[in-house]
């Protein structure tokens, strides 16, 4: 074991002796070799991997779900879905300039009343919008997508960043707008060229495979459903959350992510795109991507499931993966502790 991932042992092994979380799936990617490349005016380089170490720590929960966990096992993504499926597929249309980050959502979604958000203001979270719709809880499908779309603003858009899955959600509404459905663009855009077998909104898996979120007054054991209650009720797909996947195909996303967009010959995503992300640090927010306050080099996306980060300088990864954290200060407490190792 490798001194970094002797770090990030440690904080796992902490947080499963403090009974925070039962268990968790992890991997560290670091470069072997950097090839530095310049072409059309664009810098970007390629890494050979010099060991992705994955380790499987604990169970998957308690009683009947204490099973050690594995490969095969299966999470629940939660709104690390925003940057694994909605960022990047936001960041393929903007590359093929199906849409442009100054286009107001208007432009693909006409009965949305304010006029004034960009796809700018989504990917950043300045958008304004609230971070929930009133009674939304009550809502079916449909209802919530109409509050949505004339949902009154916190504040004038650009004025301030202010995290909230509104964002995301109209994102994925544009996504589907745009593509016809944001699970098919996800499947055939992002996860098929990467071979990303066991991702994916809705998995048929059996159940087992799937490692328990948390338990729910009313729903009991949430196990291979979407844990979110806005996720579910989008029917499990949108671009918030829903996602889910393992932490093998997870990191060979964050591999893709370190070769600015390059994944064994295919070009997932335009390399520029990476400088552009770069160029945006607003309060910790860039493009889709949150930037980390001791070092904006380390961009990752985040939830109570786990943290998916890359360090674009030092050429390093990784991936996080374990069931449902509720306490918040516990929660940011050992995602600080994961993003200092490839600080």
């Amino acid at each position: 074991m490798t001194e970094q991932m002797h770090q990030v042992h440690q904080v796992i092994k902490k947080e499963i002796e403090n009974h925070n979380i039962y268990g968790a799936s992890y991997s560290l990617i670091t470069p072997k070799e950097i090839e530095n490349h310049n072409i059309y005016g664009a810098s970007y380089s390629l890494i050979t991997p010099k060991e992705i170490e994955n380790r499987y720590e604990g169970v998957q929960g308690e009683g009947p779900s204490a099973v050690l966990l594995d490969p095969s096992m299966i999470y629940d993504l939660s709104t690390m879905t925003e940057v694994v499926a909605t960022t990047t597929r936001i960041f393929q249309l903007l590359a093929i300039r199906e849409i442009g980050l100054k286009d107001p959502v208007t432009k693909y979604l006409p009965g949305f009343s304010n006029r004034d958000i960009t796809i700018l203001h989504l990917l950043t979270h300045t958008s304004g919008l609230p971070v929930t719709v009133n009674k939304s809880k009550h809502f079916t499908g449909i209802e919530f997508t109409n509050a949505l779309y004339s949902v009154g603003l916190d504040f004038k858009p650009g004025e301030k960043m202010q995290v909230s899955p509104l964002n995301f959600v109209v994102l994925g509404i544009i996504i589907r707008t745009v593509d016809g459905s944001i699970d098919r663009a996800v499947q055939d855009r992002i996860l098929y060229p990467l071979a990303m077998t066991n991702t994916g909104f809705n998995l048929n898996r059996p159940k087992a495979r799937f490692v328990p979120t948390r338990k729910d007054a009313k729903r009991g054991q949430i196990q291979g459903q979407v844990e979110d209650q806005l996720g579910l009720l989008l029917n499990g797909e949108s671009g918030y959350t829903g996602l889910f996947s393992t932490l093998n195909d997870l990191t060979v996303f964050v591999e893709m992510m370190l070769n600015r967009g390059n994944y064994q010959g295919k070009e997932v995503l335009d390399p520029q795109l990476f400088d552009t992300m770069e160029k945006f640090n607003i309060d910790g927010q860039s493009l889709g991507w949150s930037r980390f306050s001791a070092n904006a080099d380390v961009f990752y996306g985040s939830s109570p499931t786990g943290v998916i980060a890359f360090n674009v300088k030092k050429k390093q990864g990784m991936v996080v993966l374990h069931n449902f954290v509720e306490n918040n200060q516990v929660h940011a407490k050992m995602l600080t502790g994961l993003l200092k190792v490839i600080q």
